[in-house]
């Protein structure tokens, strides 16, 4: 058996007696080495049975470790953290996603005291009574799910829910789940805003076209009768008040459109460094002197595409909303910079490409987080009542989108405000200096011009301005007017001008039916409608010129001898 030692106890009467056998007769002998078989074969068939069974053992307990390191893999390769409380609110496991997710510090987490883990919790919360009062709660009627969402003092959401821990049936604690939503809520208060914008935009396109046409009516006659009026007279001053106040309206106009998204673009490849440049002797005035103003622009700069009046806004707006941020004073800083951004430099929001960055800082007292949803809403404001539209960045927004831009906001309460734009770069054409517009010494002539304008105080007003000027002016109603006197007249006319929406024959219509006579016939429209709204109409086609309402008499007459001259002319507005 090996030796004594290793002889079982109570197999040790048993060798004794064995050995006693040897001294004994032969019958003797013989009967002992049966027994001796007898239970060596059980001693055998014992030891296998315990090998077997330490064997399925060792098996089990293999299987049960890779069990739990399976189960370990898998909550550390989720997106969620994993928070395992008993019934006392005792933790009984954090998964590394959960650490990651709360910031828990090395000293935090190693710390035999819960109540610092607890402190520590509490202290990120804006509201601390979720922790406090509500896992008490949630832990008194463990039967029951669970679900919330924790907002932290540096602007994160975690989205957290939780179920009851079962063993056996029994139930023992509670699963906390924790997911990071912030980026989907921005991504749906972004949707949420978009819709928002497109309902208002909705709104302004329906009353801009009526509205246009009441401005340029208004701002029409009164120029037309303060051209009758010498200057000493009190009623010459009466007439420039109501140009002044027209020309309000049609500003508001055009910031409804802007915000809205939908005003008239007049997009070419721009330098951002050539507008900051024209601007800054303005901008300096417009801040004050206890203000500082600092200009950084990036040599070499990417052309972007925009239009340079609204980029020119764009800035005013940002200067004029950092400037009343720092009443005391302060520093507004502005810089352009080239930005690339891909899978190794991200930005939210942004889709990887090249980009123009236009920054606008200032060390004002920064904006609120509860705010920051809100500043870009048209009409919404901070300041007194009196002291503000609350249109300007709502403008800013609304240009930047339009021109197929981003903008992202950097704020901290007492610390400042930075608003970054990000316009895509143009690949192909460089950048003009200034813009090319064509200028006439005289802006009268003889020819004779198609009218057609649905609305009567229009056409009569823009009838009487082209006669002023010495224009033969046929004069039609609508669309299918005008095919009637154009018929009439075969090729003698020599300008079509024309409303783009009418009712039933629109002006689009008009100038291709008289096209098909008069192939070389120039058309110049007007409307009081957005581009937005004159695409979903079919639109204007290549080349076309476009006169915005509302419009001033000499605007009129300068487009009117561009469309007769065959120039192209930034359309005036």
């Amino acid at each position: 058996f090996g030796g004594a030692d290793r002889v079982p106890v109570e197999f040790s009467g048993f060798v004794a007696a064995v050995e006693q056998a040897y001294l004994q007769s032969d019958d003797d002998r013989a009967m002992l080495e049966h027994s001796m078989d007898t239970v060596s074969e059980e001693l055998v068939d014992r030891f296998q049975r315990l090998n077997d069974a330490l064997s399925t053992s060792q098996t089990a307990k293999v299987e049960l470790d890779e069990a739990v390191s399976l189960l370990s893999a898998t909550l550390e390769a989720t997106t969620d953290g994993i928070l395992v409380l008993d019934l006392t609110g005792k933790t009984v496991l954090m998964s590394r996603k959960f650490v990651e997710l709360w910031r828990i510090p090395e000293a935090v987490l190693t710390s035999p005291d819960e109540e610092v883990r607890l402190r520590f919790a509490t202290e990120q919360l804006v509201d601390p009574t979720q922790i406090t009062e509500g896992v008490p709660e949630i832990l008194s009627d463990p039967g029951e799910e669970n679900f919330d969402l924790l907002l932290f003092k540096d602007g994160r959401h975690l989205e957290r829910s939780s179920l009851p821990q079962r063993i056996g049936g029994e139930i023992v604690g509670r699963v906390f789940t924790f997911r990071d939503v912030t980026g989907r809520l921005q991504l749906e208060e972004q949707l949420r805003q978009s819709l928002k914008m497109e309902a208002i935009g909705t709104l302004a396109g329906g009353i801009a076209h009526d509205f246009n046409n009441m401005l340029t009516v208004i701002r029409g006659h009164a120029e037309l009768l303060k051209e009758t009026l010498h200057p000493s007279l009190p009623e010459f001053d009466d007439l420039t008040q109501i140009l002044i106040a027209s020309d309000r309206g049609a500003a508001l106009t055009h910031h409804l459109l802007a915000f809205s998204r939908k005003q008239m673009l007049e997009p070419v490849p721009l330098d951002l460094n050539v507008v900051l440049s024209s601007l800054a002797p303005m901008l300096r005035r417009l801040i004050g002197e206890d203000i500082e103003i600092e200009l950084a622009p990036t040599g070499d700069l990417f052309v972007t595409t925009a239009d340079p009046g609204q980029m020119e806004q764009v800035m005013v707006n940002l200067i004029v909303n950092a400037r009343d941020a720092m009443p005391r004073g302060g520093r507004i800083t502005i810089g352009t910079e080239n930005v690339l951004v891909s899978d190794q430099k991200p930005l939210s929001g942004l889709p990887f490409g090249s980009y123009v960055m236009l920054s606008v800082s200032d060390t004002g007292h920064g904006i609120p987080a509860a705010l920051r949803d809100r500043i870009f809403e048209p009409f919404f404001t901070t300041k007194e009542v009196g002291k503000g539209t609350g249109l300007g960045l709502s403008t800013v927004f609304g240009i930047v989108k339009q021109s197929g831009g981003y903008l992202l906001l950097d704020s901290e309460v007492d610390q400042g405000s930075t608003f970054r734009i990000y316009l895509p770069i143009e690949a192909h054409a460089p950048a003009p200096t200034s813009r090319d517009v064509a200028t006439f010494t005289e802006v009268g002539g003889s020819e004779t011009i198609l009218l057609a304008e649905d609305e009567e105080a229009v056409r009569a007003l823009v009838r009487r301005v082209l006669e002023n000027n010495g224009y033969t002016v046929l004069v039609a109603r609508d669309g299918s007017d005008a095919i009637r006197l154009a018929a009439a007249h075969a090729c003698a006319i020599n300008l079509i001008l024309t409303d783009v929406i009418m009712p039933g024959t629109g002006g689009v219509e008009l100038a291709r039916r008289v096209r098909e006579h008069c192939p070389d016939t120039p058309v110049l429209y007007m409307s009081g409608y957005n581009d937005e709204d004159i695409a979903r109409r079919g639109g204007l086609g290549e080349h076309s010129r476009l006169l915005q309402k509302p419009f001033t008499a000499m605007a009129l007459a300068l487009a009117v001898r561009a469309a007769l001259e065959a120039k192209s002319v930034v359309p005036v507005t």
